[in-house]
């Protein structure tokens, strides 16, 4: 338990530009700015975690510490320096009236109050590098979602496969791949218009995510298609989901004008072999799903060795 009440987080301290801005860069010691090198080294990267971690690896040959946490609730992000102690200083970083986040230190002996005072006037010198990240992960995310149906999109689907496959193989952890066609979706738009297809294509949405487990990632592919990353999920567990997708869109009334709307989707899926690669697996996938809409619809196959198998 921290005995600086002071700067602990129920009254933590606001750093502000206007308040900690480039005048105080006037005030620090000569060898704190050749030890740190901020002002280059901290424009160097806009990831997050980069940043920081430069950031507190100078701090710390600075002023000794055991651990530091940077939140940012936008987010929901959450970087861990070290190990956590029991006293511990925190601080609100802002620039204007943006709140960038809170960055705390902790050590097991209590902090000087020169330590906070230096700390205070370190500080100043993230607040730009850590804007400019946040701006960077702001247009990173905005790209990777699907501004119709708010869930994640190709892009980001692209990106995410590589990375299971790479790491499903790499711990050799099952990985199965959900590809989801809505069944005659054209006519939905013929019929109804172009609006009401926006919303089956939102309620679908809602209704996978609510049938998917918490490990398991839904991409709009593009279109009426969707594809699902079902992480650690051999074959029949991919094929359980998968039923549960279809029953309940199937279940699902889609409501216009007072009526409803019948709607089905098609699924294919497959499941990583030893010899797959991110392309190869969609490939499998998007095979299985091509057989699933060809034998009828409102079905699901997966792709098997040398054949497909509908469940």
């Amino acid at each position: 338990m921290s005995t600086q009440s002071s700067i602990q987080s129920s009254s933590s301290l606001n750093l502000n530009s206007a308040v900690l801005g480039h005048d105080a860069l006037d005030i620090i010691p000569a060898e704190l700015e050749q030890t740190l090198k901020l002002a280059g080294l901290l424009q160097t990267s806009l990831e997050l975690d980069t940043v920081l971690n430069y950031f507190l690896d100078a701090v710390n040959h600075l002023i000794r510490f055991d651990g530091a946490q940077f939140t940012n609730n936008e987010f929901s992000y959450e970087f861990q320096y070290g190990k956590n102690e029991r006293h511990s200083c925190t601080y609100r970083l802002r620039l204007g009236e943006e709140l960038l986040g809170e960055l705390s230190f902790s050590r097991k002996k209590r902090f000087a109050e020169a330590e906070t005072n230096q700390l205070e006037t370190i500080l100043c010198q993230v607040l730009y590098p850590v804007r400019n990240a946040i701006l960077y992960k702001r247009a990173v995310v905005s790209s990777q979602v699907d501004p119709l149906t708010g869930t994640n999109n190709r892009a980001a689907f692209d990106s995410a496969i590589e990375k299971e496959v790479e790491r499903s193989h790499r711990h050799h952890m099952p990985l199965s791949l959900a590809v989801i066609d809505i069944d005659f979706f054209k006519q939905v738009n013929d019929n109804y218009g172009h609006s009401t297809g926006d919303n089956v294509l939102r309620k679908v949405t809602e209704v996978i995510k609510d049938t998917l487990r918490a490990s398991d990632e839904l991409f709009r592919y593009g279109g009426e298609e969707f594809t699902v990353i079902l992480n650690g999920t051999d074959s029949d567990g991919a094929a359980n989901v998968a039923e549960r997708i279809r029953e309940e869109i199937e279940n699902t009334y889609f409501e216009h004008e007072g009526g409803t709307i019948p709607l089905t989707v098609s699924i294919g899926i497959s499941s990583l072999t030893t010899r797959d690669d991110a392309k190869r697996l969609f490939n499998k996938a998007d095979a299985a799903l091509y057989r699933a809409k060809e034998t009828g619809r409102n079905k699901i196959h997966y792709y098997a060795k040398s054949r497909m198998k509908a469940t």
